[in-house]
């Protein structure tokens, strides 16, 4: 009889093998062992992320501008430290979609469009945003083949880690002991980290608000709910004491009139308001 685990080991090792569907494979290893943590990254990897991401979703690009006459032109700041972190950004997508994209990609790079609100804080005054060139990231398609590959060899570890421990089960099943076996093992998947952190000078705080937009959109928040929440958790961290209690009344207003259409991302976005 065949083993699911060591089916599983031959796709991860195959590059004809697509991550997504590696991911369903591993999604149901994990849960006919009832390990409800694995089970957990896989979802998160198959559907997208809400709030927090793995390291490995980090990527770095190229601060850049369309100049219609000379191409792409670099986008110089007076501040490193906030180039340095506007040139980063957590990529929540599905693993399909990341996976169409290295696939259909035309160029070399893709491009990650900043939220207007940043652009508005940090590029308003610039001469070459006056023109209408609007800057946007850059990041090389490599980056995204490095978040795939990162999925494809947790997956062959944690396969083989499974072997180790005399699990590999049989067709689609596994005995009691091996489900006992599976549970007295602790399997490092990965530490979440926050998107991004401050800006210095206290000028704006980015990254939770990036990494939950497509899920907004996905449950039909409208623009006009995505922007103001957008601009509270914008204001929030350079917020006086006073303006403080006002922002976070107005978020709460916010979750109310969202909260039918929110589900579980309404816990985290509460979450967001009570750590400020």
């Amino acid at each position: 009889m065949a083993s699911l685990v060591l089916e599983l080991q031959q796709s991860a090792m195959s590059v004809d093998q697509h991550v997504k569907d590696l991911l369903r494979k591993a999604f149901v290893v994990a849960t006919k062992l009832g390990l409800e943590d694995f089970q957990a990254w896989c979802t998160a990897e198959m559907n997208g992320y809400t709030s927090e991401v793995p390291s490995y979703r980090m990527v770095k690009g190229e601060l850049k501008a369309w100049n219609p006459y000379n191409g792409w032109i670099p986008v110089i700041m007076g501040d490193v430290k906030s180039q340095e972190i506007l040139s980063k950004r957590a990529i929540g997508q599905p693993i399909g979609e990341l996976e169409d994209i290295s696939l259909n990609a035309r160029s070399g790079a893709l491009q990650i469009p900043l939220p207007p609100r940043i652009i508005e804080t940090n590029f308003s005054d610039s001469e070459f945003y006056r023109l209408g060139m609007v800057p946007t990231l850059l990041v090389g398609k490599n980056s995204v083949v490095g978040i795939l590959e990162a999925v494809r060899n947790k997956i062959l570890t944690w396969s083989l880690d499974l072997e180790k421990n005399g699990i590999l089960g049989e067709d689609l099943t596994f005995s009691k002991k091996e489900v006992q076996a599976a549970s007295n093992v602790t399997y490092n998947i990965e530490n979440f980290s926050g998107v991004l952190g401050n800006i210095s000078n206290g000028q704006i705080q980015i990254g939770d608000y990036n990494s939950i937009h497509a899920e907004l959109k996905k449950l039909g928040i409208s623009q006009t709910e995505r922007n103001i929440l957008e601009e509270i958790l914008d204001q929030l961290p350079k917020a006086t004491d006073n303006q403080r209690d006002g922002l976070l009344q107005k978020g709460r207003d916010w979750l109310m009139r969202n909260a039918s259409s929110l589900g579980t991302l309404s816990e985290t976005i509460r979450k967001w308001f009570e750590t400020v």
